[in-house]
């Protein structure tokens, strides 16, 4: 079922959580709501849910008007970010409540649902016991099925990992994409987690303050990025950002900051005349190297050994760059190194407008 928001806006007194939002959902697509707290992510999937009406604008399924219709008339399943499960019914019974208010469901029927959805998340064998019996993997599962056993034309998600401990949340977002892809039902999926939305979207709409910056696909929100924010939102460690004076040198454009000179492929260099820019580069993009060597030098300023990758913290001139080497880097803090850059994976961006330059 394609799901369609035309100019959707949400005022709260003379508060507006969403500004005139355009977006479209393909049919049996995973798309995310990503953002910090406050962008208006929740808002937007509770307008589509019809718990909010909206101020203005439009949301279609299909070829159908919806916004007027109650939550029972749109055809949705959600998934709310505490499970909500009523902890004195059994799971079963969990997972039927939302076929009780339907009368032309029979009671076989009922059953036979229940066993069906329960099948599709595993928890087959759990019918008979109550929410306090589960662990919360589990109860996740169960408000998945119950969410499902309406057969919705689209599944939506208010951050349902959050409460999960990390290996839990790992393990369930294979399970949710796997089914997501399995039923090929549209799913909107709300998250602030960049790791869960990269992860599992097919697209991904990036939003600040009610108002879309971009959507696209995990790849190129990553490779991409359409201004500063997004790009400094996507991405671990988090881009660096340097205010540089771009200059002409042997007939070729180089970005100088303080101890740093990086020259720009013509694939990297802006449109226009800008004489300035904030280059952004992602610590995965700069190398250590031997003192003297790269476009940059500088001192070991932290070393923070994380696993497969160590994230070096290097103090150049007045500002810190974060890098990312190797396992077996043998850094210490207060070494001098260099810094290599890779010329075609720089970004840059306009330093008063953030929208991205080149």
């Amino acid at each position: 079922m394609r799901v369609a928001l035309e100019r959707l806006t949400k005022r709260f007194g003379t508060v507006t959580a969403v500004q005139e939002l355009d977006l479209e959902v393909r049919s049996g697509e995973f798309v995310a709501l990503l953002g910090p707290s406050g962008c208006g992510k929740t808002t937007t999937l509770l307008m589509i849910a019809g718990i909010y009406r909206p101020t203005t604008g439009t949301i279609v399924f299909g070829d159908r008007r919806v916004d007027h219709l109650h939550p029972k008339e749109r055809g949705i399943g959600m998934v709310f970010q505490s499970y909500a499960l009523y902890p004195h019914m059994t799971v079963s019974e969990n997972i039927a409540f939302p076929l009780e208010l339907q009368r032309a469901v029979t009671r076989p029927d009922r059953e036979a649902r229940v066993r069906e959805a329960a099948a599709k998340v595993q928890v087959d064998e759990l019918l008979d016991r109550r929410p306090a019996q589960l662990s919360g993997g589990q109860q996740q599962r169960v408000a998945l099925a119950r969410a499902l056993v309406k057969r919705p034309d689209i599944l939506l998600l208010d951050e349902p990992l959050s409460n999960l401990d990390a290996r839990l949340r790992h393990d369930m977002r294979g399970e949710i994409k796997r089914l997501q892809k399995e039923v090929g039902i549209t799913s909107i999926f709300v998250t602030h987690d960049q790791l869960e939305a990269l992860s599992m979207a097919d697209r991904v709409a990036v939003m600040r303050d009610g108002r879309l910056q971009a959507y696209a696909t995990p790849d190129e929100l990553y490779a991409h990025p359409v201004n500063r924010f997004v790009a400094g939102f996507i991405g671990s460690p988090p881009m660096n950002f340097i205010p540089a004076d771009l200059a002409a040198r042997n007939g070729d454009l180089v970005a100088r900051a303080q101890d740093i000179e990086l020259p720009l492929p013509p694939a990297q260099r802006p449109r226009g005349n800008a004489a300035g820019a904030t280059v952004g580069v992602r610590p995965e993009h700069i190398a250590i190297v031997a003192p003297g060597e790269g476009q940059a030098a500088g001192e070991v300023y932290v070393v923070e050994p994380v696993g497969r990758e160590q994230i070096v913290d290097v103090q150049v001139g007045g500002r810190v760059l974060r890098v990312v080497a190797p396992p077996g880097y043998g850094g210490k803090i207060g070494d001098r190194i260099g810094l290599r850059f890779a010329p075609e994976r720089l970004h840059l961006f306009d330093p008063q407008s953030g929208d991205r330059l080149a």
